[in-house]
């Protein structure tokens, strides 16, 4: 497939040709969500409705009666949810909802690249997936539950008594606990609204916003120039292969991981905070979740000045330990796609999928440490609302619908995965042979 044609916005980027894009996409590169959110409303072209594949929608009075929350459809007003539909929504439920809501067809093509034919990759697994979700649940078990709340009462336990003893030895642990927390309730704010989504805001991040980064952006388009967890990293990682890369974005990261990896967190947070003061940004009550806990440490603190330094610590621990998981759990390494890599003939959307993730084989089908290091990540992706503790089960007709689409699935192991960020990172030559899971080129 001949690469798409791909320009800059704004001076960004100068020579990359993207694969998975036409052009780049509309305040490239993005830094909020809000930002990105405008830019999918501009090139999506929706106005006032939604757009589901080549039809519009007026869902304005479905919003407050949306099983999932209200959330998901005020954001994405006046967008292409296509992707965000299908992945979402297993079953043919929402097909039929959707057309008491119609208003029109829609002519312009649409801005994303993906296809999700009837009988193509993705809609034959969700298909094979139904009869066994609708045996199992597709909602939390009482072992994921058990997880999250235990993991949330470890951090409150470490937390406390790192602050009654002044450890930073306890401090850190803390950190590490929360890191395990906020990294399980990442599978609960893909879900329906739910209390537990929130023990996210325990840290310095925000669900409501990664729903929209993580959620809406990284899990639809991932790995391409849609895809908020690739442009907002930029320059300081330069996953994309970009041919104009300097030597400091290439290989600069082996040193400044370390100092860069805790601290993103906390301008993101301090940036959050300010633009709630200026009034961009409404005040959202769980914001307050981390201040919360450092006035408990100062309560209990022999000194407002000994808690704020446990209280820095512990997240600055967490930060670390965050990022660099995230960063090496599935998606960078020369041989997984980047938009401006050769992309595959056939675009279904699952497809592209496998060609962006990789599975870790030291955590795949153990359930706590598949909810804190992101595990199971190819089902994940390929259906994101469905409780970590179903996706096992999910593995025979996952295989069974690889072997039918001729598509070799393998793991790979988790030090690879960590090398190949760099080597990733240093890459500035596209890949010119299919991606990763394909069919073999002739």
């Amino acid at each position: 497939m001949a690469p798409r044609e791909g320009g800059p916005q704004n001076g960004a980027i100068s020579k990359i040709k993207l694969t998975a894009y036409k052009k780049f996409p509309t305040n490239y590169p993005h830094r909020s969500f809000e930002q990105w959110l405008s830019g999918k409303r501009k090139d999506d072209g929706a106005g006032p409705y939604w757009r589901v594949h080549n039809k519009l929608y007026d869902l304005t009075d479905f919003v407050d009666r949306h099983p999932g929350g209200r959330m998901w459809l005020q954001v994405t007003k006046g967008t292409d949810i296509t992707e965000a539909l299908e992945s979402a929504h297993i079953g043919e439920g929402s097909e039929k909802l959707l057309q008491k809501y119609y208003v029109k067809d829609i002519k312009t093509p649409r801005n994303s690249p993906y296809t999700f034919h009837e009988n193509g990759f993705y809609r034959t697994l969700k298909r094979k997936v139904q009869p066994i979700l609708k045996k199992n649940g597709r909602g939390p078990s009482g072992k994921t539950v058990l997880i999250q709340d235990g993991l949330a009462l470890s951090f409150v336990l470490l937390t406390f008594a790192s602050t009654v003893l002044s450890s930073y030895t306890l401090a850190v642990l803390a950190g590490i606990a929360l890191t395990c927390t906020i990294n399980c309730a990442h599978n609960y704010f893909h879900q329906r609204d739910n209390w537990r989504m929130y023990y996210f805001d325990l840290s310095l991040f925000s669900s409501h916003e990664w729903r929209v980064t993580h959620a809406l952006s990284h899990h639809l388009y991932t790995n391409t120039a849609n895809d908020i967890e690739i442009s907002a990293l930029e320059p300081f990682w330069e996953f994309l292969p970009k041919p104009d890369k300097t030597f400091i974005q290439r290989f600069g990261s082996y040193i400044y991981d370390l100092i860069l990896c805790p601290v993103i967190p906390f301008v993101g947070h301090f940036t959050r905070i300010f633009e709630v003061c200026i009034g961009r940004t409404p005040l959202r009550p769980e914001y307050l979740l981390p201040y919360f806990e450092l006035f408990m440490m100062a309560v209990i603190s022999p000194s407002c000045w000994q808690a704020l330094k446990l209280f820095m610590t512990i997240h600055t621990s967490s930060n670390f330990v965050f990022v660099v998981v995230g960063m090496t759990a599935a998606h960078h390494h020369p041989d997984i796609f980047h938009d401006g890599d050769r992309m595959r003939d056939d675009p279904d959307w699952g497809l592209c999928q496998l060609d962006a993730v990789r599975d870790r084989v030291e955590v795949t089908g153990n359930l706590l440490l598949v909810l804190t290091s992101f595990g199971e990540h190819t089902l994940h992706h390929l259906l994101p609302t469905v409780d970590h503790s179903k996706l096992h089960s999910l593995y025979p007709a996952f295989l069974e619908t690889c072997k039918e689409f001729s598509i070799p699935f393998s793991f790979v192991t988790w030090p690879s995965l960590a090398v190949g960020k760099y080597l990733q990172m240093a890459r500035n030559t596209p890949n010119t042979d299919l991606p990763g899971y394909k069919h073999k080129a002739s």
